[in-house]
């Protein structure tokens, strides 16, 4: 049994725009910047940066963008450490950019895909509220079934991990 005073959280929170700005930044940067280091360094390059390199650039600028304006609202708002959360964002997004670009020269096609995919499920996140990429599982929606069933009175169960017949629950 759950003694009253002890309070357990149901689930742990992720801070999933947090995540995904960092990623929309870090990867549109690294996707903006490829070409230069690409061409300087002779690196191999995707046919849309050889033959249409503004389009990544400007895919990149997008994500960049938008994991800017997001970092930028981020610093604003009012919540206690939301100046730092901000700066981690960006700051986060500079050193995935480095590693991505830098290290990794994973950047020419992978980030074709990512940096977008970010940027978008980052506006998702932001503009649809905080249940916008909520999922539950099938366990979640028989829980709080189960809890709306006990709270109105309708059914009661032991609380523990043994059913009324002494035998472990599965």
């Amino acid at each position: 049994m759950r003694r009253p005073d002890i309070q357990v959280p149901d689930m742990i929170y992720t801070d999933l725009p947090f995540f995904l700005a960092v990623a929309a930044i870090g990867l549109g940067l690294s996707l903006m910047t490829y070409r230069w280091f690409a061409v300087r360094y002779d690196w191999p390059m995707g046919t849309w940066h050889r033959n249409r390199p503004a389009l990544p650039i400007l895919i990149g600028l997008l994500a960049f963008l938008g994991g800017c304006l997001f970092a930028l609202a981020r610093g604003y708002s009012n919540v206690p450490g939301a100046v730092l959360a901000g700066w981690s964002i960006a700051g986060f997004g500079f050193l995935l950019a480095i590693l991505w670009t830098g290290f990794l020269r994973v950047a020419s096609q992978v980030s074709l895909l990512a940096a977008p995919t970010a940027a978008a499920l980052l506006m998702l996140s932001w503009f649809g509220g905080p249940d916008a990429l909520e999922y539950h599982t099938v366990r979640s929606e028989v829980r709080e079934l189960r809890q709306l069933l006990e709270e109105s009175g309708a059914i009661t169960a032991p609380r523990d991990a043994r059913d009324a017949a002494g035998q472990p629950r599965r």
